[in-house]
């Protein structure tokens, strides 16, 4: 056989669009290379939706071109029992006047504030990931309460304040490798509960500290929090009434935003008006102080990184869990005959295990969705009558009626999606898949794709629209989404059951959440999908959906932060998982038809070839 000569001018390297940082993206998007690292450092680098989000409305920051580096801080925050008990305590607190405690949300210093450029912000999550030993995780940590006349308090006790400070002396020492400078908070480390209140306080809030107790049980966190360096000193104040300027020097609020306001400007203030800063925007002006109300400072944190540090079980006194069946006996099975002896010596028969009817849940992530694949599209495809055109063939055909700027974050599907779902169903009808109920995510791109699965397999099962299968709530910093009604939704020609009751109502979403509390939502809602229906389900929701809403469900624990957003960049469109339920629980296994992948394909632009 001949051999191939060698080539003189290969084809160069060409970085595949599905490998491309989410750095790169944001370059080829356009955005200049300081701006894109700030904004990613910003939004504690959870992708390219939130950062560009981020740059978007940011647009008229003016530090937006500045090198301040952002401060960073590690603390170790308690979760379950004790975290909900401490949420009552701070806001029954609250009520009775503010604390310096109240600036915070309840924690324990491991490493006070530093400061790190934003080109180092991935790096110094990755450093804290690398330095817990999950062998050395303790039961829990214990503590002492402490109360004085100006400070009331939760010492750690010797053994694990010793633990906690080993931990922030190894994170400054990785730190350090990365040429930043840290400082370990190693002396009696301490979760304040109230401190800075006036003397009339004193014996209300002692008494609410007895009732509080130390021995309540909890799980602990480490979370690496970063925030704008224009808040310290900065009391912060969230809006609660939207306000339109009406003059030039006036700041427009919007209900969930954030105001940065100097120390003491409120107290100064002779008219009701003070000078802030939005932290949804970056910009500056006068607004009306009666329209916002004081909130802690780390509200408007940006959370890098969370850790769990602690394995706390609670006794459950040998319940079988809610996600498991007791055995079943067959026939020719004795409690009392030995194991493999039978009885009286006579022989048994074979038999065949008992017939259990099997459930199954697939869940699928949405289909390519349209703002993802060609950036800012919405200014290149309406004219200025509000016409939708068809600038791309690979763009839909037709979009559902809508005001045209609620697509900004709720993206419709390409052409592409809309293929891959149909194909998805139609490998489903050949596989003999049977859905007796279907739930969608109230997201447009995700109401698409389950009407082609539905389509591509034939099915006439109308779709649930269910708010509680939106992905994780960091990821919309601005707010949640304006989602089309399951009437519009019909309107547009969906098959949307309209009678059925949300398990999750939009207005019972929390305004924010970490990792673990959008597992734990999804965890809850699944189980109550599975409680209120029978026969198989399908579920069309998020990259992130696939584990959250069967990583508990399983038995496996919650992951830290920065895997989750290892795992969602992992999921690609129309990936789909299937959990299978048996004696043993619910179980993970593949789908029976294999998956989806196609290629990048770029803008053929013809002038090349004139």
């Amino acid at each position: 056989m001949a051999t191939l000569p060698p080539r003189k001018n290969p084809t160069p390297t060409k970085i595949s669009k599905e490998h491309l940082t989410p750095l790169q993206i944001l370059l080829q998007l356009g955005f200049p290379e300081h701006r894109a690292v700030k904004a990613l450092a910003a939004t504690g680098h959870r992708g390219v939706q939130l950062a560009s989000d981020w740059l978007l409305t940011h647009v008229r920051d003016p530090t937006l071109n500045s090198h301040e580096p952002r401060e960073y801080v590690l603390y170790a925050c308690p979760t379950g029992v004790l975290a909900e008990k401490l949420l009552t305590f701070w806001n029954e607190s609250r009520e009775l006047g503010w604390n310096g405690a109240l600036n915070f949300m309840p924690h324990i210093t491991l490493v006070s504030f530093f400061r790190a450029p934003d080109e180092s912000a991935e790096q110094i999550a990755s450093a804290l990931e690398s330095i817990v030993d999950c062998n050395e995780y303790p039961d829990s940590i214990g503590l002492e309460t402490y109360v004085s006349q100006n400070f009331m308090g939760l010492f750690v006790k010797d053994k694990h304040a010793e633990w906690l400070t080993s931990i922030a002396m190894r994170y400054v020492n990785k730190l350090a490798n990365l040429m930043i400078t840290a400082e370990a908070h190693t002396n009696s480390l301490h979760l304040s509960l109230a401190y800075q209140f006036p003397n009339s306080l004193f014996v209300p809030l002692n008494n609410m500290v007895e009732q509080l107790g130390s021995n309540v049980p909890a799980n602990w966190e480490l979370r690496l929090y970063s925030r704008d360096s224009r808040l310290r000193n900065a009391h912060v104040h969230k809006v609660t009434h939207a306000h339109v300027p009406r003059e030039h020097d006036e700041l427009e609020l919007r209900p969930g935003d954030y105001i940065y306001l100097p120390e003491g400007a409120c107290d100064a203030s002779i008219d009701g008006w003070v000078e802030g800063i939005s932290w949804l925007t970056g910009t500056s002006g006068y607004l009306p102080l009666n329209h916002t109300k004081r909130t802690a400072e780390s509200d408007a944190w940006t959370l890098h990184c969370t850790i769990q540090i602690t394995d706390h079980r609670p006794q459950v006194g040998g319940e079988v869990p809610r996600s498991r069946k007791p055995p079943v006996l067959s026939s020719n099975e004795s409690l009392d005959t030995p194991d493999g002896v039978p009885a009286d010596n006579e022989p048994i028969e074979a038999t065949q295990p008992p017939t259990i009817p099997s459930r199954q849940i697939f869940i699928c992530r949405h289909g390519e969705r349209i703002d993802f694949t060609f950036g800012t599209w919405i200014p290149y495809c309406f004219e200025p009558n509000g016409c939708y055109i068809r600038r791309d063939l690979n763009m839909p055909k037709e979009i559902p009626p809508r005001n045209i700027q609620d697509f900004q974050n709720d993206s419709p599907l390409t052409t592409l999606g809309e293929m891959q779902a149909t194909l998805v169903g139609g490998a489903m009808r050949s596989s003999n898949v049977k859905i007796d109920v279907a739930f969608t995510s109230p997201s447009l791109r995700c109401v698409q794709t389950l009407s082609q699965i539905l389509k591509g397999l034939g099915s006439d099962v109308s779709m649930k629209v269910e708010p509680g299968l939106i992905e994780w709530l960091a990821w919309y910093p601005n707010g949640l989404p304006t989602w089309m009604s399951p009437d519009e939704l019909v309107k547009a020609g969906f098959n949307v059951d309209t009678n059925y009751e949300p398990i999750v109502k939009t207005k019972e979403l929390p305004q924010r959440e970490n990792a673990a509390q959008y597992y734990e939502r999804s965890f809850e809602l699944i189980k109550k999908i599975i409680e209120n229906t029978v026969g198989n389900i399908l579920i069309v929701a998020h990259a992130a959906s696939l584990a959250a809403c069967t990583r508990q469900l399983t038995g496996r624990r919650i992951p830290p932060a920065a895997e989750v957003t290892r795992l969602v960049q992992r999921v690609p469109y129309l990936a789909c998982l299937t959990a299978h339920e048996s004696l043993d629980g619910w179980q993970l296994h593949p789908p029976p038809f294999p998956p989806i992948t196609h290629t990048s394909n770029s803008r053929f632009d013809w002038k090349i070839l004139t």
